[in-house]
């Protein structure tokens, strides 16, 4: 009984210490807003949803219920020991050579009670031809991004568990090079009924350590995502708010608008520019389709005399077998569809 009332007092301290926390960071995150829209940060590759099953889900999920090691790659809560000895690559190419790899794996130590996962998050542009001032071709180089973490997740009391992220950053550009480091927390509620789930997660809180030039902020991001699972069928809802630091997330150029026809964003726009809608069938226990939502990418996509109409929308399907699971999941841009495929297997043979 008193271990339980101590791990509760450590775990309000550790609330209270996250809630004061914020309010400075998104100080931090707001300097500099141009027409409202939120800072231009540094190393933004964090973004990218990690998984396939991520990205047909509209970008960002926080709050499945069923395990997924590449969902807890970005939420460091969703780390769960039945993710003990999984291993998870994806594979998502751009336009031009542009790809993005993701590798990770999971392990329980059981006498610790705390799942351990890491994972490399790479962003390879393909090969750009570097040239001098006169436009003379000096040979060609690679950019590239990535970063290195490691993560730690445990129960901290019934039906509430804590993880935490570490990360290192590098970015490589030819001759212009950077690093940082930068911590996520995420704290995920799961009721004994299982049929729902909440998540808060703070995103890349940290700094640079080498600059370009001049400092820069990271892309901090404050996630909160809720998931409920009907008890007699088979969906399941998701629904994520992001980048709740900053309230109007449009950049607004008024005379730019007022030229081209556009109208400012207003309160309700603002308001859902922050979410994220999410879906799941599940076909029996093997295969789920997915369907998700991105306000905020429609709203940016949007432009007069383009293809619209699938903006801001991303689907995919999934299948689980004993040992491997498959993923595929896709986003629409306009004129163009992106691709994403995952892979997850299990060392262990049960």
């Amino acid at each position: 009984m008193m271990t339980t009332i101590k791990k509760i007092q450590k775990l309000g301290v550790f609330i209270l210490a996250l809630f004061f926390c914020i309010p400075m960071v998104m100080a931090q995150t707001t300097i500099g807003n141009i027409g409202g829209k939120e800072s231009n940060a540094v190393y933004n590759f964090l973004n990218l949803p990690h998984s396939a099953k991520a990205s047909s889900l509209g970008g960002i999920n926080i709050s499945r219920i069923q395990p997924d090691l590449g969902l807890a790659m970005y939420n460091p809560a969703l780390l769960t020991p039945s993710m003990d000895s999984w291993l998870h690559l994806s594979v998502k190419p751009y336009l031009a050579d542009i790809k993005q790899y993701d590798f990770s794996g999971a392990k329980f130590i059981e006498n610790k009670k705390i799942v351990v996962g890491w994972g490399v998050h790479f962003m390879d542009y393909g090969s750009v031809a570097m040239t001098d001032i006169a436009g003379n071709q000096m040979g060609n180089f690679r950019p590239n991004d990535y970063s290195l973490q490691v993560s730690a997740a445990t129960s901290y009391i019934n039906n509430i568990h804590i993880g935490t992220t570490l990360k290192f950053i590098q970015s490589n550009y030819g001759l212009y090079k950077s690093n940082g480091f930068a911590m996520d927390i995420g704290l995920r509620y799961q009721p004994a009924s299982k049929l729902s789930q909440v998540s808060v997660l703070v995103k890349n809180l940290g700094a640079q350590l080498k600059t370009y030039a001049t400092k820069e902020e990271l892309p901090f991001n404050l996630i909160v995502g809720w998931t409920k699972k009907l008890e007699n069928a088979p969906f399941q809802f998701s629904l994520t708010a992001e980048k709740l630091s900053l309230w109007n997330l449009a950049y607004n150029d008024t005379s730019f608008n007022a030229q081209q026809g556009y109208r400012n964003p207003g309160s309700l726009q603002n308001l859902f520019n922050h979410l994220i809608l999410a879906g799941e069938v599940f076909i029996g226990e093997q295969v789920s389709v997915n369907l998700g939502y991105n306000f905020m990418r429609r709203f940016d996509l949007n432009i007069q005399g383009q293809q619209n109409a699938l903006n801001g929308f991303s689907s995919g399907l999934a299948l689980q077998l004993q040992r491997v699971e498959v993923q595929y999941g896709n986003a629409f841009f306009q004129k163009n569809m992106y691709h994403h495929f995952s892979l997850m297997y299990n060392l262990k043979n049960r």
